[in-house]
């Protein structure tokens, strides 16, 4: 949404949309949606809107406050008194500060991807590359000083200090500029033999570690330091210094020690009798501190830098989820008619649709699984969606799969969502309807039709409200609400393992019987009124009246088709009907269907066998010519069929 555009704006166009799309449909014949359908869709799509402007400016403040630390830290980063440089594994620079790119002479833009050695003084290379390997092998932080070629100038001697990163990929260095302090030392070796002279502190001490002389600068900073056999913070860890000295072959130590608050920079070395050592010593506290302050800075920013990374990235998931689900929404929106869903198209006043309706009632308010079971044609679908109106979800669309149409290699990433490049063809990604879902209602219908495959994992979806997308490791959580509908029997497809027991038991939680048509009589004039209303308008003719013989053929026939097939029924006679009273077309007949009819299963062929035979011998079942002897069955055995199969007689509960 643009910036510039008002709410009220926005509404008048969702609106107009919203008027458009309504024309659309009326000219295609299709149902027309209520004023209250369209103010909910506006509704329902601003709010989506409100939700992605909130997140977005949440975005925007954090992504203002994440450049402040980028600013603070480029300001330390960049003027230090100290060179700061990230190198890679390969010797490579990959990071440098303008200190860092000043001590090399080079403008700093052309360093990255530069090897560090090829400035290095060639008699130090070595010493370098050594210096690299010890410390992404120990991953401690290392020391070594050396001489750097600069372009125009003489050698360059600095100290390297570095530390390796914990995946050691790359290491983090900082260079100091010792060229004084090597000047100052080789002036402190020209006044080697008048050390009283030197400003700095200057001790000899024996290999005892005993002080054998101090000059007045050491007296000056250390009163005790050249107290004969006291130890003091200046000879630290000397036993291991001796042994550099002695067994390591150097000829001096550059070391730094901590004491008394201070930093202090030592070159150790033998004299010239090597019975005796000499420590020349400098305050390093200030560029310690500067030191410490940029590294604390730096482990800071990139402590923010990962936390506000991770916000982002959530804060982005969430606005992509958001969108994404708006949009499956908008497009699941124009492919299905809301429309069909209202309450209200649930038509009849049989105590067995009451019976029905007071159940779903019962269950509607609670988050509990519902499982619709009904023959063909009963409504099983009007009866999640009057479930789904009736409960806290029903401000936003229930959504509707039907496993029945679906190819078995498509419903799975149908209901899960797929990634792109999932399987072959799989050109874009989709999100699946559990997810367009989320927060409301999902009707699984004929849910009997859903193979074996899948049933593992929709009840895992079940049971812990989670799942992958295909092609996608990523775990999705979602808050749907399960209604199932079926026509076939499911304990008996249990049975004959066409179906997981376990995924039986989720979903018969709180099982809805829709009863059939011929079940609920008194409800046929009712239906073939709002039927007939429906297709007289449609077609733009007016038929007042059906006949009393009519209306008697409708309600004793058994309707195998039920609800849908009394429809087909009533259409066909409302198209062929020339005056005001509605006559049938066709006669009402229960036709067998061969064996190469779209029948799915053995059981409604034999259904359909039985009910019309029983409706040529008016539902006589014993006798010379009773249905049982026409079908060659013993009476009791036709009767047990009858109960298996669900067969009732018209005008009784029971088969006589």
């Amino acid at each position: 949404m643009k910036k510039d555009r008002t709410p009220a704006a926005d509404a008048a166009e969702l609106r107009r949309r919203a008027e458009a799309r309504l024309r659309e449909d009326r000219k295609k014949g299709a149902p027309g949606r209520t004023e209250e359908d369209m103010q909910r869709l506006v509704h329902e799509l601003q709010v989506h809107q409100i939700e992605l402007e909130m997140q977005n400016e949440e975005l925007r403040q954090s992504r203002a406050e994440l450049e402040t630390w980028l600013e603070r830290y480029t300001e330390l980063y960049d003027f230090a008194p100290v060179g700061y440089l990230t190198i890679g594994r390969d010797g490579a620079i990959r990071q440098v500060n303008l200190a860092g790119a000043r001590l090399l002479g080079v403008e700093r833009a052309r360093l990255p991807g530069r090897r560090f050695e090829v400035f290095v003084d060639e008699p130090n290379r070595a010493g370098f590359k050594s210096f690299l390997e010890k410390l992404f092998a120990s991953q401690a932080k290392e020391e070594c000083a050396v001489a750097l070629l600069k372009k125009g100038q003489g050698p360059l001697n600095v100290h390297i200090t570095g530390t390796a990163s914990q995946d050691g990929q790359e290491c983090r260095v900082m260079l100091g500029d010792i060229t004084e302090h090597e000047q100052s030392q080789a002036q402190m070796k020209y006044l080697a033999s008048f050390p009283m002279l030197n400003p700095r502190p200057i001790v000899e001490v024996d290999v005892a570690g005993n002080m054998q002389f101090c000059n007045p600068a050491s007296e000056q900073m250390f009163p005790d330091l050249c107290q004969r056999g006291v130890w003091h913070p200046w000879l630290a860890n000397w036993e291991a210094v001796l042994r550099k000295l002695h067994d390591g072959g150097a000829t001096s130590i550059v070391r730094e020690v901590h004491f008394d608050g201070k930093w202090y920079h030592q070159t150790i070395h033998f004299v010239d009798d090597a019975q005796r050592v000499r420590i020349y010593g400098a305050d390093i506290t200030a560029r310690k501190q500067v030191e410490e302050a940029l590294q604390k800075a730096y482990d800071e920013l990139e402590l923010q830098v990962e936390k506000r990374t991770t916000e982002l990235r959530t804060a982005l998931a969430e606005v992509k989820a958001l969108k994404d689900q708006l949009e499956a929404e908008n497009i699941y929106f124009r492919q299905e008619e809301k429309s069909k869903h209202r309450l209200d198209h649930i038509i009849g006043q049989s105590d067995g649709l009451k019976y029905v309706l007071y159940r779903a009632e019962q269950v509607a308010p609670t988050n509990t699984t519902v499982l619709v079971l009904g023959e063909t044609g009963t409504g099983k679908e009007l009866i999640a969606a009057a479930i789904h109106s009736m409960s806290p979800r029903k401000d936003r669309l229930m959504i509707t799969v039907n496993c029945a149409a679906l190819p078995a290699n498509l419903i799975e990433s149908e209901l899960f969502g797929r990634e792109k490049g999932a399987f072959t063809g799989a050109d874009t990604r989709q999100v699946g309807r559990f997810e367009i879902a989320n927060g409301s209602t999902l009707c699984l219908d004929e849910i009997g039709e859903l193979p074996l495959e899948v049933q593992a994992k929709l009840l895992r979806v079940i049971q812990h409200n989670e799942f992958e997308r295909l092609g996608s490791s990523h775990t999705i959580k979602v808050d749907t609400r399960i209604v199932a509908t079926t026509n076939r029997n499911l304990d008996e497809e249990v049975r004959k393992g066409r179906f997981r027991q376990d995924l039986y038991y989720r979903l018969n939680v709180f099982p809805i019987t829709v009863p059939p048509l011929r079940q609920r009589k008194e409800d046929i004039p009712l239906l073939v009124q709002a039927f007939i209303e429906r297709y007289a308008r449609k077609l733009g003719k007016r038929i007042m009246s059906v006949q009393k013989k009519t209306m008697k053929a409708l309600q004793d026939y058994p309707w195998p088709g039920n609800i849908r097939e009394l429809e087909s029924v009533l259409e066909r006679a409302v198209i062929l009907c020339s005056g005001p009273v509605l006559k049938l077309a066709d006669k009402l007949e229960i036709s067998f269907l061969p064996m190469s009819s779209t029948l799915r299963t053995l059981d409604e062929v034999e259904r359909k066998q039985i009910l019309k035979i029983l409706s040529e011998t008016r539902w006589r079942i014993e006798g010379k010519n009773g249905a049982a002897a026409i079908l060659g069955l013993h009476p009791s055995t036709l009767r047990a069929r009858m109960h298996k199969l669900g067969i009732l007689r018209p005008e009784a509960k029971e088969p006589d």
